[in-house]
C-alpha cells in the first residue's frame, strides 16, 4: 500500500517535466489523479487517472478539474505546478510580458489553490495544498535574466505562507517546493536562449555552469522533485506547513 493510497489529487502542468513525474509517482503511491494541462493525452488505460485539458488562468477550466476530482469522491491534494519561464532583461521588460508571467505563475496558482481549498474546507477532512516555486524566487538569477519569473516565484512562496496561516484551522497544510536546476524541457529552452547569447553550445554551457555553481555537479531530475511532493502530500507531513523546501543540489548553500 502506497503512502497516498485512495487519496485524490489534482496536478496542474501535468503534461511533462515535474508535473508528469508527480502524476506518475502519485499513481504509484495509490492516489487517484486528475492531470490538468493545456495539452493532454486523449485517454488513459488507468482508471485512477483522468486528464483535463485547460488553462490555469481560466476559472471554468479549473472548475472542470475540480468536478473530475469530485467524480473520484473528493479532493485531498492539489499541486499547483503549471508555470512559464521568461528570459528577458529587466530594462527591456514590458508590462505585457510581466503580466503574462504573473498571470500564469502567480494568479493561476492562486486560482487553482483557492478552488481546491474551497472543496477541502467544505469536506472538513483537511488537505494538502502544494505549489512549485523556484530558487529564482529566493535570490534572482544573474546567469539568466528573468526578473518577472523570479518575482512571480517569490510571490508564490509568500502566498503559501499566507494561506498556511489562514487554513491551518481546517487541517489544511500549504507548502512550496523551490527546485533549482532540474532537467526539464522548460529549463533547457531557457538554457538554449542563454547559451546563444554567448555563442556557446547549450550542453557545454550547462556543464560549465553545473561544475561552477551546483555542488552536486549535475542536474536534478523531475522524479526527485516528485518524491518531495509525495512526502509533503502524505500523512507524514501533517505538521509541516507554511514552508518552502529547496531542492537544488546545494546551489543556494554556496
Amino acid at each position: 500500500m502506497g503512502v497516498l493510497q485512495d487519496k485524490v489529487a489534482i496536478v496542474t502542468g501535468a503534461g511533462n517535466g515535474i508535473g508528469r513525474a508527480t502524476v506518475e509517482r502519485f499513481l504509484r503511491e495509490g492516489a487517484k489523479v486528475v492531470a490538468f494541462d493545456r495539452a493532454v493525452e486523449a485517454s488513459s488505460p488507468d482508471p485512477r487517472l483522468t486528464w483535463v485539458q485547460g488553462d490555469v488562468t481560466v476559472a471554468a477550466d479549473i472548475d472542470r478539474a475540480i468536478e473530475a476530482a469530485r467524480a473520484f469522491n473528493g479532493l485531498d491534494i492539489c499541486v499547483a505546478n503549471a508555470g512559464i519561464g521568461k528570459i528577458e532583461d529587466f530594462i527591456h521588460g514590458s508590462r505585457e510580458s510581466w503580466m503574462q508571467v504573473i498571470d500564469v505563475n502567480l494568479i493561476g496558482v492562486m486560482m487553482t489553490l483557492r478552488a481546491a481549498a474551497s472543496v477541502m474546507v467544505e469536506a472538513g477532512k483537511g488537505g494538502r495544498l502544494l505549489a512549485t516555486s523556484s530558487i529564482a524566487g529566493l535570490r534572482g538569477e544573474g546567469h539568466a535574466p528573468s526578473t518577472a519569473y523570479a518575482a512571480s516565484k517569490g510571490a508564490v512562496m509568500a502566498l503559501m505562507r499566507a494561506i498556511s496561516m489562514e487554513l491551518a484551522r481546517y487541517g489544511i497544510t500549504a507548502n512550496a517546493v523551490a527546485p533549482g536546476q532540474i532537467d526539464t524541457a522548460l529549463n533547457f529552452s531557457d538554457l538554449e536562449v542563454m547559451s546563444a547569447r554567448f555563442g556557446r553550445d547549450a550542453h557545454d554551457f550547462r556543464d560549465e555552469f553545473l561544475q561552477s555553481t551546483v555542488p552536486m555537479r549535475r542536474m536534478g531530475v523531475p522524479a526527485e522533485v516528485a518524491g518531495l511532493f509525495t512526502y509533503l502530500a502524505s500523512d507524514e507531513a501533517s505538521f509541516v506547513t507554511g514552508t518552502t523546501f529547496r531542492i537544488d543540489g546545494g546551489e543556494l548553500a554556496i
